[in-house]
């Protein structure tokens, strides 16, 4: 076979074609692209080369480390470009690859490596926790493997090749990885993967999208998802390049930016994703460099595309992409640019190349065209089975009269002019979210409990509607039932997001048919209940977290109530006690009788909020623990219960919280952060006589932080460290309410929520009581000059904040408005306590800017969060972690 030397020279894969492994081909690529981009992610990128090199020398190692008696090797690594090298390097060290998704819970971990049977695990430092609780015998860190591997060194790199010259080549037949999928069982599968069916699922990547050597993949499908691993070689084997994107730690609205900057050419993910990413593009906005979208996982839309449509570029094309982890790719639809849009689904397609779909009844015998049956697919480039499990695979693989080997995915359709649409499945698992489930699996999870006597599990799909899961469970009667509310917290410990519930149904017991079976069309409908109003106040926010953290629930709404949630008593009372825990207020459960809603119960909490601890400034987030106190800043116009999810992850210590004066007291507030400092410092020294000091701010409250560091080290006093959460400079903290001939971009305005309302009639908006007053002394209440008339409502709430009390969210807005001119006027000094800087999404500033005026320990974090989410789960628990670390008690 001839080597290719240049990108000239790479020949395009065939199937079947001379090579025969994954390996194999990848070697081809490399040594044609060796200097082309090959594997990318935020802060870090490798040359084909590169990755040769590197994934060569960590093979080399794993030699040794990993017996080579067909155990598979486990991977615990991050959706970056450095995990990626590790994949590689265990599969050209001949190993069976299983691949975990870091993002799942750790008890469904362990169970697939039982399952697995693995010995040894590749990890790196970020995850070496995690690796450490899986119980596997041998660890080996990626990135000490790695550690001072230069490509250059052609001698090591020679000697490497050498070592891996002893692992068998491999063959079409061989399997490659596994890839862990929901059971009938209760029990994960695992379908091993091999060579031939990995570079078949190649084959297509070019035959059907055409990816070549100019293409630029964005790579956001989980790598342990069979799609996921797919992509990832559909793009390397045809001399593209992946950009890995994690959208579950990055976020949704970073992906646009990741895809338009690196100008990826193509964007392949579930239709749920893709739905979210078109909900956060404005309207315009498109993607220039893509020239292809396909979606995979689940039923995707003519609406979806419908939708998509105005942000792609002229003569994009968009695919419906369809398969399974058992029969790899399947079929293909192209949606070409222009084409009409339909009702419905989107068809799955022409079946691919080197893969036969025949359509049956029940008794075995082909369906006429057109008709409904059964799928069975035929190939020589099936999945090789499933991994220890010759029950299961005898059930869904098999030969045909001619020994052929065929697979029965469980899917309906039927073939109308060579395409295929689906019609259902014929056993129970669905799609979710992309995700293929087996809802016997979430049965089993459910009854891991004595309070459980039988539930049934059933798939709710109404399409265009996203499916979902529905429990009915019936309880044991010896003990006291679980509550919904408690049942979905039970799942998330053990079980994927994506498979918990979207309902619970408790019943008295299940309906049964004469044959003794469960009834599952006598069981009652299940309607999931429609959105109600989001929190949209302060206190709702905080109020509605608590109850989700509460019910298991990832969001409540202003009209949801407690009860019809899934909570009951216990929860009840737990939810009270927290209540009073956190915010200091004392209600009983006829509190939640009386005001069973959201919003009510809001209502109810700020009526109490008298009970508060009796300085209006300070509260008291914690009050025991035996390490030094922790006393935080929030921003402009927040409560001190903003920072409620940080204090929960900062150890064992009190934490108390300050927030502006006169912000829920009528009280003038303070005009300088030099006094605020100080009112703040007279009450911590009543707290903390004498130090070290720990001061932790957020936004404005940065500012205040690190004021009061000053003045405390001004008094002798020892400050041990300070963070900074997203702070912005004085001089960023200008807009609408500095004086009208800045033009400098308004950090106010980038902070406001969107659906503000800005007071554009000026003074006439103001209290009619003070309107004349305003307007005959408006040079002494406004000495900067009059502002633009739709900037002078602002200027002048901020002026009256704490003197004229506001109503409801604009009492806040006021403060907000204060604190923009309070910040503007800060001249902010050269320090050199230790400090943590943690930076946001489109922080103004910028590491360089605060480099400048930082001695001593200064260090700097960037997180993916919007400015106020920052404060709130899940990035609440990576900042108060960061903090520990820092101050030097994470372990606690």
């Amino acid at each position: 076979m001839t080597i290719a030397t240049s990108t000239s020279e790479l020949q395009p894969l065939t199937v079947p074609g001379e090579v025969e492994s994954v390996v194999e081909r990848w070697r081809l690529v490399a040594k044609a692209l060796g200097d082309a981009p090959a594997i990318s992610s935020p802060g870090a990128s490798f040359t084909f080369a590169q990755v040769d090199a590197i994934s060569d020398a960590v093979a080399a190692k794993l030699l040794a480390a990993a017996p080579a008696d067909g155990t598979p090797v486990i991977t615990v690594l991050d959706h970056g470009a450095e995990g990626i090298v590790g994949l590689w390097s265990v599969m050209k060290a001949g190993r069976i690859l299983v691949a975990l998704d870091a993002h799942l819970p750790v008890e469904r971990l362990r169970q697939i490596v039982e399952l697995a049977g693995s010995t040894v695990c590749v990890t790196d430092a970020d995850h070496a926790g995690l690796a450490a609780e899986l119980g596997i015998p041998t660890t080996l860190r990626l990135d000490e493997m790695a550690a001072g591997v230069d490509p250059a060194d052609t001698a090591a790199c020679a000697a490497d090749r050498a070592a891996l010259a002893a692992v068998p080549p491999a063959r079409l037949g061989d399997p490659m990885c596994i890839v862990f999928t929901s059971g009938s069982t209760g029990k994960p599968k695992g379908v091993v993967t091999t060579h031939g069916y990995s570079l078949n699922d190649a084959y297509a990547g070019s035959n059907v999208f055409g990816i070549g050597p100019d293409d630029r993949v964005t790579q956001v499908l989980p790598l342990s998802f069979a799609a996921g691993f797919t992509l990832m070689l559909m793009a390397l084997l045809n001399g593209a390049g992946i950009w890995a994107y994690d959208p579950r730690d990055r976020g949704v609205r970073g992906l646009e930016p990741w895809i338009t900057g690196q100008g990826l050419t193509m964007l392949n993910c579930t239709p749920h994703l893709l739905r979210s990413l078109v909900g956060a593009l404005s309207p315009g906005q498109t993607l220039d460099t893509v020239r292809l979208v396909a979606t995979v996982g689940e039923a995707v839309y003519w609406r979806d595309y419908d939708a998509l449509r105005p942000h792609l570029q002229p003569g994009a094309s968009f695919f419906n992409w369809t398969g399974s982890s058992e029969v790899g790719n399947l079929s293909f639809f192209e949606i070409p640019d222009g084409a009409t849009v339909l009702d419905g689904a989107v068809p799955a397609g022409r079946v691919v190349a080197n893969k036969e779909l025949r359509v049956l009844k029940e008794d075995g015998a082909p369906v006429t065209p057109g008709e409904v049956g059964e799928l069975l697919v035929a190939s020589d480039y099936l999945a090789g089975g499933y991994w220890r499990n010759p029950e299961a695979e005898a059930l869904k693989f098999g030969r045909d009269d001619h020994g052929r080997r065929f697979c029965r995915p469980g899917d309906m359709g039927r073939v109308e002019n060579g395409v295929l649409s689906f019609a259902g499945r014929t056993d129970a698992a669905v799609k979710i979210r992309g995700y293929l489930v087996d809802p016997s699996e979430v049965e089993a999870a459910i009854l891991d409990s004595d309070a459980v006597s039988e539930v049934a599990v059933l798939a709710v799909v109404r399409p265009p509607a996203s499916s979902y899961l529905v429990a009915y469970v019936a309880a044991d009667t010896r003990y006291r039932a679980e509550s919904p509310a408690m049942i979905r917290r039970r799942l998330r410990e053990r079980l994927p997001e994506y498979m918990v519930p979207s309902a619970i149904v408790q019943v008295a017991s299940l309906p049964r048919n004469e044959r003794g079976k469960v009834d599952r069309q006598a069981l009652p409908a299940a309607e999931l209940k429609s959105a109600t109003a989001p929190p949209t106040t302060q206190w709702e926010i905080v109020l509605a977290d608590l109850w989700g953290e509460v019910l298991g629930l990832d969001s409540v709404g202003l009209d949801d109530d407690f009860m019809e949630l899934g909570g009951d008593s216990l929860t009840a009372e737990e939810m009270l006690t927290l209540v009073d825990d956190r915010l200091g207020i004392a209600l009983v459960s006829s509190d939640l009788v009386e005001a069973p809603t959201l919003r009510q119960f809001t209502q109810r909490v700020t009526l109490g909020s008298v009970s508060l601890p009796s300085h209006p400034d300070v509260v008291a987030l914690r009050t025991g623990g035996t390490r030094t106190p922790a006393f935080c800043f929030v921003g402009g116009g927040s409560l001190a219960l903003t920072f409620g999810p940080i204090a929960r992850h900062l150890g064992d210590r009190p934490v108390y919280s300050f927030q502006a004066h006169g912000l829920e007291q009528r009280a003038i507030p303070d005009r300088s952060v030099e006094a605020a400092a100080s009112r703040a410092l007279q009450l911590m020294r009543v707290i903390q006589p004498r130090g070290p000091y720990i001061l932790i701010g957020h936004s404005f409250g940065g500012l205040v932080a690190l004021e009061v560091a000053r003045q405390l080290e001004a008094a002798g006093q020892i400050v041990q460290h300070v963070t900074l959460l997203d702070t912005y400079q004085p001089k960023s903290s200008q807009g609408p309410l500095a004086p009208h001939a800045s033009s400098q971009p308004s950090a106010v305005t980038a902070l406001r929520p969107a659906k503000k309302t800005v007071l554009r009639r000026g003074v006439d908006k103001v209290a009619g009581a003070v309107a004349g007053t305003v307007r005959t002394r408006l040079e002494t209440v406004l000495p900067d000059g009059l502002p633009e008339l739709d900037q002078l409502g602002e200027r002048v709430r901020a002026r009256l904040a704490g003197v004229v009390p506001f109503s409801g969210q604009k009492q806040f807005d006021a403060f907000f408005d204060h604190t923009g001119l309070v910040a503007r006027k800060y001249a902010l000094r050269p320090f050199t306590t230790p400090t943590l800087l943690v930076l946001g999404d489109n922080n103004p500033d910028g590491p360089d800017a605060w480099i400048s005026i930082a001695g001593g320990s200064f260090k700097i974090v960037e997180i993916d969060a919007e400015h106020s989410s920052l404060m709130r789960e899940p990035h609440a628990a990576e900042v108060g972690a960061l903090i520990l670390s820092e101050l030097g008690d994470e372990r606690q």
